[in-house]
C-alpha cells in the first residue's frame, strides 16, 4: 500500500458506493440474462418481500380531520351540569361575553388550522387519484397517438402452433385480440370452446364468435370463475402500468389459467422506432412484471422466450 510522506494512504478510507452499486447491478443483469435463470422464483421472492414489509405510517383519515374541525368549531365541548336551567344559560352567555378576546382568536385560529389540514388531506388524495387514472383515457383537448395495430404484430407467428397447448376443452376460453377471427376459428376446430375479443375492425360484426370491445370492460362483465382460460396476444391497452393491476385482478377473478404472448420489449422498440415507442399508449412488459403481478392474485407459472428472443409466452395457473 502506497503512503505519502506524512504517513497517509492514497487509498480512500470509504468505498465508492456509486461504483460498487453499478458493478452489482451490472453483474445482476448479466446473470438474469443467462439461460435457466429462475425468473419465477425471483418474482415470488420479490412478492413475498413486498408482502412482509412493514406498512408505512398511515395519514389521518378524513373522518378524524372532520371531527377535529367540529371540535374546534364548538365553543364548549362539554355542557355545564345546569345547561337546562335558565340561570345556568344566562351565566354561560355572561361568561362568553366576558371572555377575553384572545380566547376567541385562539378558537378561530384552531378552527382554521383544522379546516386547512382537512383540505390539504383531501387535495393530496385527489392528486393521488388523478395520477392513477390520468393515463386510462385521453385528457380534454389532448391528442393521443394511436397504438400500433395488433393485426400488424408478428408476435403471434412463433406461437401459432402451440396456442391450444394446455387449454381446457370443457370450459369457455377467451382469446384477445391479435388476428382474433383466425385464431378463434382454429381453436374451435381443435375442440376448444373459444370466443374472441378485439378492439379493431367493425363494431357491429367483427366475425363469428368474436366480439368487439375493450378488454378490461369485458372482463368486469364476466362472472366469477366463468372462464377456463384467457389468452392475451398483442393487447395494447393491457400493456401499460396503470392498467396491468386491474387487468390481472380481473383475470384472477374470472379464470384459473392465463396465457400472455407478447413481443420482447427490446424487439418491439427496435421494430417501431424510438419515437413511436415512446408515444405509444401501451407497450410490452417484461415477463417478470407479469409473473410478479399474477403472484398478487395467487397465480404462479413460467415464462418462455422463442428461439430468436423476440417474443415470450407467460403461462400462469391458480394455486390449488
Amino acid at each position: 500500500m502506497a503512503t505519502n510522506e506524512d504517513g497517509t494512504s492514497d487509498v480512500p478510507l470509504t468505498p465508492d458506493l456509486d461504483r460498487l452499486i453499478g458493478e452489482l447491478e451490472t453483474e445482476s443483469a448479466r446473470r438474469r440474462a443467462e439461460p435457466g435463470y429462475p425468473h419465477d422464483a425471483d418474482a415470488r421472492l420479490h412478492f413475498e418481500l413486498a408482502r412482509r414489509a412493514p406498512n408505512p405510517p398511515a395519514t389521518q383519515s378524513m373522518s378524524e380531520l372532520i371531527a377535529k374541525v367540529q371540535e374546534a368549531a364548538s365553543l364548549a365541548s362539554v355542557a355545564p351540569a345546569d345547561a337546562t336551567n335558565a340561570t345556568g344559560a344566562r351565566r354561560r352567555r355572561r361568561d362568553a361575553v366576558g371572555a377575553p378576546p384572545e380566547q376567541g382568536v385562539g378558537q378561530v385560529a384552531s378552527l382554521g388550522l383544522a379546516a386547512a389540514a382537512a383540505l390539504e388531506a383531501l387535495a393530496l388524495r385527489l392528486e393521488q387519484v388523478e395520477h392513477q387514472v390520468r393515463y386510462l383515457g385521453p385528457q380534454a383537448g389532448e391528442a393521443i397517438p394511436a397504438p400500433s395495430s395488433p393485426e400488424a404484430d408478428d408476435t403471434l407467428t412463433s406461437w401459432r402452433g402451440v396456442l391450444g397447448e394446455g387449454l381446457p376443452t370443457g370450459a369457455r376460453v377467451l382469446y384477445a385480440q391479435s388476428r382474433a377471427d383466425e385464431v378463434v376459428a382454429e381453436l374451435r376446430a381443435a375442440g376448444i370452446d373459444a370466443y374472441g375479443l378485439t378492439s379493431t375492425g367493425s363494431h357491429h360484426q367483427p366475425g363469428p364468435d368474436v366480439r368487439h370491445g375493450e378488454l378490461l370492460s369485458h372482463l368486469r362483465a364476466v362472472a366469477d370463475d366463468a372462464l377456463g382460460a384467457v389468452v392475451l396476444t398483442g393487447v395494447p391497452e393491457a400493456m401499460s402500468a396503470p392498467v396491468i393491476g386491474p387487468v390481472v385482478a380481473e383475470l384472477g377473478r374470472v379464470t384459473g389459467m392465463a396465457v400472455i404472448i407478447s413481443s420482447a420489449p427490446w424487439w418491439w422498440r427496435l421494430r417501431l422506432g424510438a419515437v413511436n415507442a415512446d408515444l405509444s399508449v401501451g407497450r410490452p412488459l417484461e415477463p417478470d412484471t407479469w409473473l410478479h403481478a399474477f403472484h398478487g392474485v395467487d397465480m404462479v407459472g413460467t415464462a418462455q422466450y422463442d428461439p430468436s428472443g423476440q417474443s415470450y409466452r407467460v403461462v400462469v395457473r391458480a394455486q390449488p
